[in-house]
């Protein structure tokens, strides 16, 4: 993947995992050793843009930063009550140091991503990826709120390169990324239960199981032993599967 630390160090500013700031600083840091005269002075222009951009907009506290400080307050409050789990209480220190970390305004952020979006070097070397690359490019988050935009038939192509290379990990990542993107997640249902994988299977009930029709779901399911393993899996997908939809899949056993 050609450029891929400058698209991701640009993927993690869109998706507010850093700073204007600290997007500056990553991409002032990038090895332009192996890039061409040209693109050396394109990756500098695009930074000397952002800069300027950066200076026209300082940051200030506004509604977005206000929100965001108070939702992040509010789990604090909420988490730091389980004081002995030792995990909930790292998820706690990990939030108080979000919380005092600096955050873009919106019009800050949206000036700079705007400026990167239609930045015909930045556009070149994301139109350049490849299927398999794109795929990549997306599931390495979980679930990042502002993915590329897909259509269905887009989508379904990174569908078959997943599976053409068995990339189940990415599959269930990139439905998570369109949960809410109005995209139809068929193909990757009917391969997981292909593929008798009830780990996967249950995981993405678990992430999207509010935009699956779970009674279609539950007929596609005939294989016992895949049903045997979902049947222990039944507390991760509780939250979208209810009692009569569980009794109704493991009565085929």
């Amino acid at each position: 993947m050609k450029n891929k630390d400058l698209l991701n160090i640009c993927y993690k500013f869109f998706n507010r995992f850093i700073t204007v700031n600290e997007l500056i600083a990553n991409l002032k840091k990038l090895d332009l050793n192996k890039l061409s005269n040209e693109e050396k002075k394109e990756i500098k222009d695009l930074i000397k843009g952002i800069e300027d951009l950066a200076k026209k907009h300082p940051n200030q506290i506004d509604d977005y930063v206000i929100k965001k400080k108070e939702a992040i307050e509010e789990i604090i409050e909420k988490l730091d009550q389980a004081t002995e789990d030792e995990e909930l209480n790292k998820q706690v220190k990990n939030l108080k140091k979000d919380y005092k970390k600096e955050i873009d305004s919106h019009e800050r952020w949206y000036a700079v991503t705007d400026y990167i979006n239609n930045n015909k070097y930045f556009n070149t070397c994301f139109d350049n990826l490849t299927k398999y690359e794109l795929l990549e490019f997306i599931a390495q988050y979980i679930c990042a709120p502002f993915p590329p935009q897909l259509k269905q038939n887009e989508f379904d192509e990174l569908v078959k390169v997943g599976i053409e290379k068995d990339e189940r990990e990415w599959l269930w990542r990139l439905a998570f990324n369109y949960e809410t993107r109005d995209i139809n997640f068929d193909e990757i249902v009917d391969y997981f239960i292909k593929m008798k994988d009830g780990y996967y299977l249950a995981e993405l009930v678990s992430a999207i199981g509010s935009t699956l029709d779970i009674d279609q779901l539950i007929d596609k399911i005939n294989d016992k032993d895949l049903i045997k393993d979902l049947k222990e899996r039944k507390d991760v997908m509780r939250h979208f599967v209810n009692e009569k939809q569980f009794g109704k899949l493991f009565k085929k056993l």
